[in-house]
């Protein structure tokens, strides 16, 4: 019995260009049959910049958060957790760094065509 309900669920043969899926992630387009402009469904291009670098802004802070525990009061909380946070911190901010100043780079360049 089970079988003929699969079978109903994912046909054979597909109809057209339709394609069903599942949407796992709210992030992703729910059911619609209309064209949306991205910006509607992702933000703007500076609120994912200003989202970034508030990810690692938090990042910078567990690390301090984690740094001055250790310090304070060692049997709290482990080393190597201390030593990855810090090292996720370094590594999102140096790649913040790199995609500024390619930003700045380009801005640079555009304007110096005209």
């Amino acid at each position: 019995m089970e079988i003929s309900s699969t079978r109903n669920v994912f046909p054979l043969t597909p109809e057209g260009n339709k394609v069903g899926l599942v949407r796992t992630i709210d992030r992703h387009y729910g059911k619609t049959n209309e064209a949306r402009h991205p910006d509607e469904a992702t933000g703007s291009f500076g609120e994912a910049l200003r989202r970034a670098f508030d990810n690692v802004n938090d990042q910078q802070i567990q690390a301090d958060e984690l740094t001055q525990k250790v310090v304070f009061d060692p049997n709290s909380v482990e080393i190597h957790e201390v030593m990855i946070a810090a090292e996720k911190a370094r590594i999102s901010l140096t790649f913040a760094k790199t995609v500024t100043d390619g930003f700045i780079r380009a801005y640079r360049e555009l304007t110096q065509l005209r």
